[in-house]
């Protein structure tokens, strides 16, 4: 017999009566094979059965295909967000138990009781179960106050997990460790999936998902419900739909359900906005990063040796790419073959990168004067000037700080990570927007085209207990939407840091780190947004050389680029250095910004691993667009095809 994990046999319900004293588990056995039905629902689409240990049944009707949702749901002691910047995703088996339910029906709706260790009984909870169309949905109505948290319902029994981390992940062996994945941070859109073989359940957050996320450990994964500011206040819920077609049929089910609710809006529908979005099209990114402050405290507060040019420069600014030699990199670039794109300019605020948000007029002045930094920006043509700002963080040399920072709930700072700028504090984001409109009055006379705000799509979502600030994660979401917004309202095309389902309306392009994994990263964003707004990723020079793939990472980094239809994008040019390095690789992949401008504006509608070992994939595009890759150091032939290593072949 197959060795089973605890871990697993908890989250899908098998083994009956694991976790309960020895006194409990005959009754718990006897409860297991013959729970009684507190509801049963069915219309032309789906038949569901509830049980009072809240294990379920889901029936296709047109397939007969049955989904079984177990009886056990992994909860947490305490209250999973304890006010951190970064929620802590890897949880320990010493801080969770096996969660069991007793249920009762309450008119058309049920009412459960969670079990915890020794059969203590943790707190109360009503729920609702009801059909919609091809949709079963799940509203919560009422959680006692003594439940810190909640996971439910149960993991439905799958043999893989589809979710949206990164690019996208598909998870076929089971997790090792246990997970929570907050909606918003971890995870950029508001759903999960399950497969077995091609068909699939998807779970979508359509009520309280600024407050959710989902508890994932061996091959189950469950919806994690947290309080907003202390209470069980708001509407929460899921909605199930069955699909076929895979992790591709999940992403599409997805796109069609955000699309009814105004999440995507095409890139052609921005570019009749802001005709400078077409400028992108084709093109690439090309980034300076024009100074920064030196501080000698750096070294020692990352436990590094104090050395006498750290003194020496202590609070000197270092001025890497003034603005003429801005405008030098961007006319060299334009020599090499740049004909259309982004030139972003980053740290040209007082101080340099990261040292005085929110406060950062007037620019730098030791890089130049404002009049040629408003020539940079102004500049006409193809390529498209923008410059980089943050509304999320805060430092203490700011003259604005404390205004504005998050308090936690004992009422300290809210902290947060520790860049160019030293230690920097979070911004409470009604703020962040107060902030942007006040700075704007200035930065608007530099006439930028394109204007990066950093971070705002990418952190979690957060709440201040600060007197007469509050601020709930769902309100949190929406001031950053109003950020972004604002800064399109403004006649700039608009960026920010990693994708999020909520800021896709807002955004024309996002920088991401999506990686890719052989066999595991199935491209779920671009599935769902390649048309609603342009992707490009991080990457080191490097990676763009012919050969970089020679020290087995999977080939040079535009494969991956090619792949899922982004925008190529180039490391940060801190200087004369920086850029005469990356030349080559610069000059030698144009051939990405021509695929590019074949599938820029196209929907993603398809991907395929055309090889076992996950080396070789293909997408297609809904123009009839088409290319497969080969991520392997050898020739490989597959589906027809001979791919030299490291390789390409475009299909239409």
């Amino acid at each position: 017999m197959k060795r089973r994990t605890l871990l697993g046999s908890l989250a899908l319900g098998a083994g009956a009566g694991l976790g309960l004293p020895r006194a409990a588990r005959a009754e718990a056995g006897e409860a297991r094979r013959s729970p009684r039905v507190l509801q049963q629902l069915e219309n032309e689409h789906l038949r569901f059965r509830l049980f009072d240990d809240a294990s379920a049944e889901i029936v296709e009707r047109n397939s007969g295909a049955l989904w079984r949702m177990g009886r056990v749901a992994l909860q947490e002691d305490g209250p999973i967000d304890v006010g951190h910047v970064w929620l802590r995703q890897e949880r320990s088996i010493v801080e969770q138990y096996p969660g069991r339910f007793r249920g009762r029906a309450e008119g058309d709706a049920a009412r459960f009781t969670l079990v915890g260790r020794l059969d203590r009984e943790m707190g109360t909870f009503a729920c609702r179960f009801r059909l919609e169309g091809p949709w079963l949905e799940l509203r919560l109505l009422e959680v006692g106050g003594s439940l810190q948290s909640l996971v439910f319902p149960p993991p439905i029994e799958s043999e893989s997990l589809v979710v949206p981390r990164d690019v996208g992940q598909w998870i076929r062996k089971p997790l090792a460790s246990r997970f929570f994945w907050a909606l918003g941070g971890h995870l950029n859109m508001r759903w999960v999936g399950g497969l077995r073989g091609e068909r699939g359940w998807l779970c979508v957050f359509d009520e309280g998902h600024a407050d959710a996320g989902v508890l994932a450990t061996g091959l189950a994964v469950s919806p994690a419900w947290r309080r907003s500011l202390g209470t069980w206040s708001g509407p929460r819920g899921v909605r199930y739909r069955l699909t076929t077609g895979g992790y591709v049929g999940l992403a599409k089910a997805y796109r069609a359900w955000a699309s009814e609710r105004g999440l995507i809006r095409t890139l052609a529908e921005k570019a009749d906005r802001h005709p400078d979005l077409r400028h992108l099209f084709g093109g690439r990114q090309l980034s300076v990063v024009q100074a920064e402050t030196r501080h000698a405290a750096d070294a020692e507060d990352h436990l590094r040796p104090v050395t006498g040019e750290d003194l020496a420069t202590d609070g000197q600014v270092r001025a890497g790419v003034t603005h003429p030699e801005a405008a030098r990199i961007l006319e060299e670039a334009r020599g090499l073959g740049m004909k259309n794109g982004l030139f972003l300019v980053r740290g040209w605020i007082r101080g340099g990168y990261d040292e005085s948000h929110p406060d950062v007029w007037p620019p730098e002045p030791s890089l130049g004067t404002e009049e040629e930094l408003r020539a940079l920006c102004r500049r006409p043509g193809e390529i498209v000037v923008g410059l980089h700002d943050n509304y999320q963080d805060i430092y203490a040399q700011s003259p604005s700080f404390p205004r504005g920072v998050i308090r936690t709930a004992s009422g300290e700072l809210m902290a947060g990570g520790y860049w160019a700028g030293g230690q920097s504090y979070i911004l409470n984001s009604r703020d962040g927007l107060a902030y942007a409109r006040r700075n704007w009055a200035l930065i608007a006379g530099l006439g930028p085209r394109a204007f990066f705000t950093d971070t705002t799509s990418a952190a979690q979502l957060y709440e201040s207990w600060e007197d007469g600030n509050r601020l709930t994660r769902a309100q949190d979401e929406g001031y950053r939407a109003d950020l972004l917004r604002f800064l399109g309202e403004q006649g700039c095309l608009v960026g920010s840091e990693e994708g999020a389902d909520f800021a896709v309306p807002h955004v024309d392009w996002f920088e991401n780190r999506h990686r890719r994994l052989a066999g595991q990263s199935v491209p779920l964003w671009p599935l769902v947004f390649h048309d609603a707004a342009l992707c490009l990723r991080y990457s080191d020079p490097a990676g763009f050389a012919a050969d970089s793939g020679a020290s087995g990472r999977g080939g040079p980094h535009w494969l991956a680029d090619l792949l899922w239809g982004y925008l190529l994008a180039f490391g940060w040019v801190s200087g004369r250095r920086e850029w005469e390095a990356m030349k080559a690789g610069f000059r030698s992949t144009f051939h990405v910004d021509a695929w590019h401008a074949r599938v820029a504006t196209a929907e993603l509608t398809s991907h395929r691993y055309l090889t076992e070992d996950g080396e070789v994939e293909e997408t297609r595009f809904s123009n009839g667009a088409a290319v497969a890759v080969n991520f392997s150091g050898e020739e490989r032939r597959a589906d027809g095809l001979t791919l030299p290593a490291h390789g390409y072949v475009f299909r239409d």
